[in-house]
């Protein structure tokens, strides 16, 4: 009840080869819905809620075509989404863009489906050319929502819920835009599949905070408390390995290996009556409203006992996740002008994620996106973590005005000022 499996990603590594011959790409995604779906049942038969199960590839500009290319794209694509429909499979991460030839990519992905994601990855806190690029992919992603019989995805703003820049992301985040599997130089053998888990936790942290009530005491009370809820989990994913090895062991299946990679023990929000992670860390003393002062004290805090709970092996980011539309008490301060970009990026510095589900006004130009982008950025880089920026662009909106997302995954708020 206090916390939930938001999702189970699994990690593919997809080669050029994939798009010759339909089966060999029908294959491999079989294999990996095949085993998520074996997952999700062995943890939905210990009690565990399963909310989504996902896919994620190394970056894409290792498999599809190239832009100038675009009937081939759009085609790889097209042949990519009725695999995944064929299998169920409804979020599926495409990795990031390396470079800016690859980021002209990212609109026709995002467009192509809903169950389509991919990110922008920048090389350097000051990389100017992949932070534009990427500013001018969320306008043209925005813009697409705009046209007459624009997908649903795509329309209010929602298209830029499914692309991100990155700086510093590594392999095996389960969460989305951002994960990634490794490059193909680095991947394991094509018949190996390796998963990781991400959580919906608002309801669980903030007991352990209630409980913990200080700041010295989310070292132990905190920290324990988070151990003893995940470690159950931890030890099932690893003989979730060991099981599946035995199903198919008679079987035609071709799987040499199957890895656990790991928990992002991020403290993530839910739209539900006691799910937000903002609302929780007001459970400190020394914080009176989220975002005043204290609040970055206790985010580092709890930060580093995330980042070393006992017995957990951690992937992704593993910080406190700060969604602004899928949090209501961020949403509600964002209404008061309790937060905005400045104070959100300053709580970042110490414990991730970066920038999330941020509202901005539909004509927000490139340049303001683009430094938005590289402060986050910067800050992945100096101080080496893990970081996100996913804005969302509300098409005909300005600054004060409420967004009109319409989506049952996210709460509504104030546009921000940028």
């Amino acid at each position: 009840d206090e916390f939930r499996v938001r999702a189970i990603t699994s990690f593919i590594s997809l080669t050029p080869e994939d798009f010759t011959s339909g089966s060999t790409l029908s294959s491999k995604i079989s294999i990996h819905a095949t085993f998520l779906k074996f997952a999700e049942k062995e943890l939905q038969s210990k009690g565990y809620e399963v909310q989504t199960l996902r896919i994620a590839t190394n970056p894409f500009g290792e498999y599809l075509a190239p832009f100038c290319e675009k009937d081939n794209l759009q085609k790889q694509l097209k042949e990519l989404d009725e695999v995944l429909a064929k299998y169920s499979i409804e979020f599926f991460a495409l990795g990031p863009a390396r470079n800016e030839i690859e980021l002209d990519c990212c609109p026709v992905i995002v467009r192509q489906s809903h169950r389509l994601s991919c990110s922008a990855e920048l090389r350097a806190g000051n990389d100017v050319l992949m932070a534009k690029k990427a500013a001018k992919c969320m306008r043209i992603i925005s813009e697409m929502g705009e046209i007459e019989d624009a997908p649903p995805h795509l329309v209010n703003g929602l298209g830029n819920f499914r692309f991100c820049a990155t700086a510093c992301c590594k392999p095996y985040t389960p969460f989305f835009p951002a994960a990634r599997s490794t490059l193909l130089i680095d991947s394991d053998a094509d018949d190996s599949i390796s998963f990781a888990i991400g959580l919906e936790n608002g309801k669980l942290a903030r007991r352990l905070l209630r409980e913990s009530k200080s700041l010295e005491n989310i070292a132990t009370i905190f920290r324990s408390g988070m151990a003893e809820a995940l470690n159950p989990l931890s030890s099932l994913c690893e003989s979730i390995c060991r099981s599946y090895e035995g199903e198919i062991k008679n079987s035609t299946e071709q799987v040499s290996n199957i890895h656990f990679a790991g928990i992002d023990t991020s403290l993530n929000p839910s739209l539900d009556e006691n799910g937000s992670v903002a609302d929780a860390i007001e459970e400190i003393d020394v914080v009176e409203k989220f975002g005043s002062r204290g609040s970055v004290a206790t985010a580092a805090e709890i930060t580093k006992s995330l980042k070393s709970l006992p017995g957990i092996r951690n992937v992704g980011y593993s910080g406190l996740m700060l969604p602004v539309c899928e949090d209501r008490r961020l949403a509600e301060l964002a209404n008061e002008d309790g937060i905005d970009t400045t104070r959100l990026l300053g709580i970042s510095s110490v414990c991730g994620v970066g920038l999330d589900t941020i509202p901005i006004p539909g004509d927000s130009t490139v340049d303001q996106i683009m430094s938005l982008i590289l402060d986050v950025s910067s800050l992945a880089y100096r101080y080496e973590k893990s970081l996100s920026c996913r804005l969302l662009l509300c098409p005909g909106l300005n600054v004060g005005d409420t967004t009109n997302l319409n989506s049952p995954y996210m709460c509504e708020c104030k546009i921000f000022r940028l």
